[in-house]
């Protein structure tokens, strides 16, 4: 048979507390359903039959094979699964039919921790990263971060969860934040990174739309603060020079808004700033945050485990549109109907 006639077939392996789940449950398993989303807990959610028709009674629905806080461990592909994720039940769902009964099991890998109360405390003389590593710390999770520089004298975590507040501080810097198994991850999106694969339109996707959109935010961002000490202004400002990538595309979308449109600047006070060099990086932090949303695309495809969030990737044959795209979110399913994959992208400019 001519290697390209080789027919590949979708699988998935799922481990409960360390053990693989025996074949008879195996059997049993409707649906698998593996969602990433960049600064979100990753989720995993498995539909299974719920009633055994030769005895005549329920299954799973007394909690033993399924129960909450239970680790579970995902492995999805065609021909080889790939471990997709490490998570937490946090859900456990029978629905009763007189045709067909399920249950579904839904949890989160363990950045879902950082949801649970509130807290109220003061981080002295520390940066970002050190508070992120702290929190990780604190959730029993491992920490790999990157330096963030800046040292603030305080920063008030004022009645919010730890996932709120890392969450704010991400954003203010533009970092991301995920968990991969038991570390937690606080760095700069890598959009400057070679893709990691290339989909090329009708050979390994059929399905795929964009939209270019006009950044309103303007092509200038200035960033203003008060310094009560010495009693003088603090601002820094970021431009075009000041782009994080280009990312292959011919024009960013702040260009383009500027040539259609005119220049447009947007100021943000921020109250506390530590110096000009620490306005500066809001500023330039704020800007690419607009900017690499220019170009907003989602698709689908056969089911590819090494499509993943946080990876750069090459789209080819959709014309001006095509280049490098970065991943913000995928979600892989297997059912009866095979293995797809979804996926969110976005970019500077086309």
């Amino acid at each position: 048979m001519p290697a390209e006639a080789l027919i590949t077939i979708p699988i998935f392996k799922i481990e409960i507390d360390g053990s693989e789940i025996p074949t008879d449950v195996v059997a049993d398993v409707e649906s698998v359903r593996f969602e990433e989303d960049l600064n979100t807990a990753s989720m995993f959610d498995i539909v299974l039959l719920a009633y055994d028709f030769e005895k005549g009674t329920w299954r799973f629905i007394d909690l033993k094979t399924f129960s909450l806080g239970s680790e579970v461990k995902v492995y999805m592909g065609m021909d080889d699964a790939k471990l997709m994720m490490t998570g937490e039940i946090t859900s456990i769902k029978p629905s009763f039919n007189g045709n067909i009964s399920t249950i579904e099991i839904r949890g989160y890998d363990r950045l879902h921790r950082l949801r649970f109360g509130t807290k109220r405390r003061t981080f002295m003389d520390m940066k970002d990263s050190d508070v992120a590593s702290k929190i990780a710390g604190d959730w029993g999770l491992r920490a790999s971060v990157e330096n963030t520089i800046t040292v603030h004298k305080y920063l008030c975590q004022n009645n919010q969860s730890d996932l709120e507040f890392i969450l704010h501080r991400a954003g203010l810097i533009r970092y991301e934040i995920f968990v991969n198994d038991k570390t937690l991850y606080f760095r700069q999106p890598k959009e400057n990174e070679s893709a990691s694969m290339t989909l090329e339109f009708m050979s390994d996707f059929s399905e795929f739309s964009a939209e270019l959109s006009a950044r309103y935010e303007g092509d200038e961002i200035k960033v203003q603060g008060w310094d009560f000490k010495k009693k003088e202004q603090i601002s820094g400002k970021a431009t075009e020079g000041n782009k994080v990538s280009k990312m292959s595309a011919k024009d960013t979308g702040t260009g383009m808004t500027k040539s259609a449109f005119g220049a447009s600047s947007s100021y943000i006070v921020d109250e506390y700033l530590v110096d000009a060099s620490h306005a500066e990086k809001l500023a330039i932090a704020r800007y690419n945050a607009h900017l690499v949303e220019s170009v907003m695309g989602d698709g689908s495809c056969a089911g590819n485990p090494g499509l993943r969030a946080g990876k750069t990737i090459e789209i080819k044959g959709i014309g001006r549109f095509s280049g490098t795209y970065y991943v913000t979110s995928t979600a892989h399913t297997i059912d009866r109907n095979g293995y797809n994959t979804s996926f969110k992208v976005r970019r500077v400019g086309v």
